[in-house]
């Protein structure tokens, strides 16, 4: 359907830098929001009636790993070291491609069907990522993760891998876009850094790294590199931008150098939280000028792909740093998880807000007062509804580039049951 008319509903816009619900009717025509007027109509376009709902941006995940759902809950009792090291890289190595294009497609299904129409991740075998992402029709920031742990020769291997990732893509295509993924400072030589670097440089596209996740990590770092990792960023990746993923252990320092560079932190607050790895200061990062995103982290230590979760545990663990003072608010969690994310994927231009001329990716959320919304009722607050009572689960719509993925709940261009059988095949 070329033009979709979406009507009687509630819209989220983000105006001046507020988060704002109006009474508007959108129109979206080839991919794009057309027009927004309140009493809109085009007797041409396909109705979806949003009467006692919530139309918002499709939620951007600016951090994960979509095949480690098949790793999910296996976080429990872990450091992020000892889960790393014993849960998560060995079995990592007995993946086949058939396994990552399975897992990768439960996790997109993950995706639309809470509400997330973006997604960044790095991982390894990224073809079949690609591929499951082309059959989902979802959007996805997409690399190959690259790391020196087995030598120099691992390390040129995997940057070839990355080189062919790119070199192959489809020019065409422009729900994928790439970044150049170090997997971090602690698992990538001075070495590779720098060849990742050029890479960065020669394809002109952001680095996507974990970046002071852990305590293990800063000692790790200056071990490795003989000096923070502020500077080591600094050194490789000074001109570059940044996607730099947890963020947990920023000292003054590094906000102040950070506020000079084009960087984005990406709060990953459920992940960080099961490993044991500290909270970021938000707060303190967005009172000083940091663009902050948020993300899930794999379901392997994040648990879910839900972003509305994401929201309410960013938005509540901010009042156990700072007590009584002011932190930040749900208007601020919605703007991390839609224009933040958007910023710090380089996709603002597209998406991360309802505005005319931008890309149609748009979900529904259902807010009617009814017994499956009881925590919802009464509805005094709509925004910080949506963040402490709202599921992923709500969403009833979900629209990618101006194609419907999802309505009333049901996904109907992939074949759930069959993707649902070959995940758990895996495991068995």
């Amino acid at each position: 359907m070329s033009k979709i008319l979406i009507k009687n509903g509630k819209a989220l816009i983000i105006k001046n830098n507020d988060v704002v619900i109006e009474e508007i009717n959108i129109l979206i025509e080839n991919s794009k929001i057309k027009k927004m007027e309140k009493n809109l109509e085009d007797s041409e376009a396909y109705i979806i009636n949003a009467k006692n709902k919530i139309i918002m941006p499709g939620l951007i995940n600016a951090h994960s790993h979509v095949p480690m759902s098949i790793f999910r809950e296996t976080t429990e009792g872990c450091s992020l070291y000892e889960w790393l090291n014993e849960k998560i890289w060995p079995r990592e190595e007995k993946l086949t491609g058939e396994d990552i294009y399975n897992a990768s497609m439960l996790s997109f299904i993950e995706m639309i069907r809470t509400g997330c129409t973006c997604i960044n991740d790095q991982y390894f075998m990224s073809e079949q990522i690609r591929k499951a992402a082309e059959k989902s029709k979802i959007r996805l920031v997409l690399t190959r993760t690259i790391t020196s742990t087995d030598g120099e020769e691992g390390t040129d291997k995997r940057i070839a891998e990355f080189e062919h990732l790119y070199e192959t893509r489809d020019k065409q295509n422009d729900l994928i876009t790439y970044t150049v993924a170090p997997h971090s400072f602690y698992t990538c030589s001075d070495n590779c850094l720098e060849k990742v670097s050029k890479i960065a440089s020669k394809y002109n596209l952001p680095v996507h790294v974990h970046f002071l996740e852990s305590i293990d990590e800063i000692e790790d770092i200056k071990k490795q590199h003989g000096q923070k990792a502020i500077y080591v960023l600094k050194k490789y990746f000074g001109n570059t931008h940044n996607i730099l993923a947890h963020g947990v252990k920023l000292d003054d320092e590094d906000i102040e150098i950070l506020k000079t560079m084009d960087c984005s932190i990406v709060h990953n607050p459920i992940s960080n939280l099961r490993l044991g790895c500290k909270i970021a200061d938000t707060t303190k990062y967005i009172k000083n000028g940091l663009n902050v995103a948020l993300g899930t982290d794999g379901q392997g230590s994040g648990s879910n792909l839900d972003m509305f979760d994401a929201m309410r545990v960013a938005c509540l663990i901010q009042g156990g740093i700072h007590e009584n003072e002011a932190r930040i608010t749900a208007k601020d969690v919605i703007k991390m998880a839609t224009i933040n994310g958007a910023k710090a994927l380089k996709l603002e231009d597209k998406v991360g807000n309802l505005e005319e001329g931008k890309q149609a990716d748009i979900i529904i959320v259902d807010t009617e007062e009814k017994l499956d919304n009881i925590k919802m009722i009464p509805n005094l607050n709509q925004i910080a509804n949506l963040v402490y009572n709202t599921s992923g689960l709500n969403v009833e719509t979900t629209i990618v580039n101006g194609e419907i993925l999802m309505e009333n709940k049901q996904i109907k261009h992939i074949d759930v049951d069959n993707i649902i059988r070959n995940v758990n095949k895996m495991n068995n």
